[in-house]
């Protein structure tokens, strides 16, 4: 009895032993879906049976929608799966959007989303569908579609997203443009792939480096009110909240750096943007945006600080 009592009250000082942490290995995003097989099920495992018609329709919908439009499968091995419209979903819609325009010269313009479908690994990826207005043609609608991946937080970013698809809906299924799998990490200038930069001097516009710095002008910011998405975008890697009431953001200023000729729409460059929010705080925000040069590839790496 004795030996039992000095057992436990070792066990009452030395406390429970403490659990290691498991470190998250960053991993690739998820590859696209594979060809219809059967996956192999184990005989012992009833539950986890896959029916055979079921999993070929999903197959057969994943490849004609791009995985935008699938419906709920039971899905013991993960897979592409309906889902509602998030704080998330909503502002990388207007990213996905907004690089369409930048690439294609358009203007659409974001109304609502209508559809998210997610695959869930380690990682997370969106397929979203959402509604545009195009002043163009009489601003009629139109149904854009965009996936993005919210990947593994690197190079002191708190926000790191990129888009894999960026396009009009096809109207006939199985048509249109397909999304590549490509891999920031891997793919975009080796320049790039390092930590983002700490806030510029104040004599960045003027220093030996000035001619990779551009001042934005006001008349700019009314031409790109995308500027003021990546604000938003800023902020939101701040705060991964319903940012509403925080709106709209009063642009203070915007400074560009890249060592490309086209300064605002440089496929890689880095975004200062000091700004304030309706409730007054004052923020500062850092975005990069890097692409490997292929239709629909955008990475935006985000941070932001806020003086209360």
């Amino acid at each position: 009895m004795n030996d039992v009592m000095l057992e436990e009250a070792k066990l009452w000082f030395d406390g429970p032993p403490q659990r290691k942490r498991k470190l998250e290995t960053p991993v690739n995003p998820p590859p696209p879906p594979p060809p219809p097989t059967y996956p192999a099920v184990d005989d012992d495992s009833s539950d986890e049976e896959i029916d055979p018609v079921a999993w070929s329709k999903y197959q057969r919908q994943v490849s004609e929608s791009g995985g935008f439009d699938v419906d709920l499968f039971f899905q013991p091995f993960g897979g592409i799966i309906p889902g509602d419209c998030t704080v998330h979903s909503l502002l990388f819609g207007k990213v996905g959007l907004h690089y369409y325009n930048l690439e294609k010269g358009t203007n659409l313009q974001f109304k609502q989303v209508t559809k998210v479908n997610t695959q869930i690994s380690s990682i997370l990826t969106f397929y979203i569908t959402l509604e545009a207005i195009d002043p163009a043609h009489g601003d009629s609608l139109v149904t854009f579609q965009t996936c993005l991946t919210d990947t593994v937080l690197m190079h002191q970013a708190r926000l790191r997203i990129f888009t894999n698809t960026c396009r009009i809906k096809p109207q006939v299924p199985g048509t249109g443009v397909s999304g590549s799998p490509w891999f920031p990490d891997d793919d975009i200038d080796a320049c790039y792939q390092v930590d983002l930069p700490n806030w510029p001097q104040d004599d960045a516009l003027t220093g030996v480096d000035k001619l990779q710095f551009y001042e934005v002008k006001d008349w700019e910011l009314k031409d790109n009110q995308w500027l003021y998405l990546y604000a938003e975008f800023a902020l939101f890697s701040y705060r991964e909240d319903d940012l509403s009431a925080h709106m709209p953001l009063e642009m203070r200023k915007v400074v560009v750096q890249t060592k490309e000729d086209m300064k605002l729409k440089s496929g890689n460059a880095v975004f200062y943007l000091s700004f304030k929010t309706r409730g007054g705080l004052e923020c500062r925000g850092i975005v990069r945006r890097t692409t490997d040069g292929k239709p629909g590839h955008m990475c935006l790496e985000a941070r932001c600080w806020v003086d209360k």
